[in-house]
C-alpha cells in the first residue's frame, strides 16, 4: 500500500514532460527527493527521541515534507524551466541559511558545518555547469560566505539549544558525519544516473542524425535517377545544376525542357503561383534545401522559409508533410 503511494508520487505527471529526457530526469529527481524525505524524517525523529527538542524536530519535519511538495511542484511546472531553476536556486540559499542557523544553534560543536558540503555535492545533479554557470557560482559564493561567517563570528544574536548536554555533542557530530557521507554517496549515485541518461540521449541523437543523413543521400540518389529517367545525360545534369546554382535567367527554360510536366502539374494544383514561387519549386524539384536555395537566389534563409510557407499554403500541403518530398513526387 505504502509502496504504491510513493510510486504514484514519483511518477506524478511524468507524462506531462516535453520529451524522453525530461521524463526520465524528472523521475530521477523525484527519487532523489524521496531519499531526502526519508533521511530528514529519520533525522527529525532522532532529535526528538534522544534530545527532546520538539521545536527543532517539528521544524525539520516541515523541511522533510518540503521534498514531497517539490516533487509535486516539479510535475506541475516542468514546462516552466526558467522559473523552476530559479526556485531551486532559492531553495539552496534557504538551506544554506538553515545550516548556518543550526551551526550556531548547536554551539558550533555538533558538526553541522559538514552540511555545507552536502549542499555542494548536490549541485552537479540539479545544474548544468555550462548552462547554469552563474547560478552555480552564486550558490557557491553564498555557501562560502556563510561558512566563513559562521567560523569567524560568534553570531550571539541567534538562539542556542538548551536541550543539548556536553556529552551529546559527540553523538550528534557522529550522526552529522554519517548524514553527510550518506548524502554524498546518494549524490554520486544520482549524478552517475544523470550522466548515463545524458550519454544515452547523445547516442540516440547520433543515431537519428545518421538516419537522417542516410535518408538525404537516398533522396539525392532518387533525384538523380529521376533526372536520368527523363533522358538526361551526366553532362545535362551538371549543366542544369550549374544554371540553378548561378541563378541563370535561362534556368527555368532549360528546366522545362527536361521536366516538361512539372510546372503544368504544379499549376494544376494552384494556378495562382507567381514566377518566383515556381522558380523555388523548380529548385526544390532538384532537391535543393533551404540554405542552398537562399544561396542560389541571393536571398536570406528567412526569406526563402517565408516563400516556402506561402507555397505550402497555396499547394495545400499539410504541416506534417515535408514540402521538398511533396515537390519531388510531382
Amino acid at each position: 500500500m505504502i509502496s504504491n503511494i510513493f510510486s504514484k508520487i514519483i511518477n506524478h505527471q511524468i507524462e506531462s514532460a516535453d520529451n524522453d529526457f525530461d521524463r526520465h530526469y524528472l523521475k530521477l529527481i523525484n527519487r532523489y527527493l524521496l531519499f531526502l524525505f526519508f533521511i530528514f524524517l529519520f533525522y527529525s525523529v532522532f532529535i526528538i527521541t534522544f534530545f527532546g527538542d520538539t521545536i527543532t524536530s517539528i521544524f525539520l519535519i516541515g523541511i522533510t515534507f518540503l521534498w514531497i511538495l517539490l516533487m509535486y511542484l516539479r510535475g506541475k511546472t516542468i514546462r516552466f524551466k526558467k522559473l523552476l531553476k530559479n526556485t531551486i536556486v532559492v531553495i539552496f540559499i534557504i538551506l544554506t541559511l538553515i545550516v548556518s542557523f543550526f551551526y550556531v544553534y548547536t554551539w558550533k560543536k555538533a558538526g553541522v558545518e559538514y552540511f555545507y558540503f552536502s549542499l555542494l555535492f548536490a549541485l552537479p545533479f540539479y545544474f548544468n555547469y555550462k548552462q547554469d554557470y552563474y547560478s552555480i557560482l552564486f550558490i557557491v559564493v553564498i555557501i562560502t560566505l556563510n561558512f566563513i561567517g559562521c567560523l569567524l563570528f560568534d553570531l550571539d544574536f541567534l538562539p542556542k539549544s538548551k536541550f543539548i548536554q556536553p556529552g551529546d555533542f559527540k553523538i550528534i557530530q557522529l550522526l552529522n558525519i554519517l548524514f553527510t557521507i550518506t548524502t554524498f554517496l546518494m549524490d554520486i549515485y544520482f549524478i552517475s544516473q544523470k550522466d548515463r541518461l545524458i550519454h544515452g540521449l547523445m547516442k540516440e541523437t547520433e543515431i537519428k542524425d545518421s538516419t537522417i543523413e542516410d535518408l538525404v543521400k537516398t533522396n539525392n540518389e532518387l533525384m538523380k535517377q529521376q533526372i536520368i529517367l527523363n533522358n538526361l545525360t551526366e553532362e545535362n545534369i551538371a549543366e542544369i545544376l550549374e544554371m540553378a546554382e548561378n541563378d541563370s535567367p535561362l534556368f527555368l527554360d532549360k528546366f522545362q525542357i527536361y521536366f516538361p510536366d512539372f510546372i503544368p502539374n504544379v499549376l494544376k494544383i494552384n494556378s495562382g503561383l507567381i514566377n518566383s514561387e515556381i522558380h523555388i519549386c523548380a529548385l526544390m524539384k532538384l532537391n535543393f534545401d533551404t540554405k542552398k536555395i537562399a544561396l542560389c537566389t541571393k536571398s536570406s534563409v528567412r526569406a526563402i522559409e517565408s516563400r516556402k510557407y506561402r507555397i505550402r499554403k497555396k499547394l495545400d500541403i499539410a504541416s506534417d508533410i515535408n514540402i521538398n518530398n511533396f515537390i519531388l513526387k510531382i
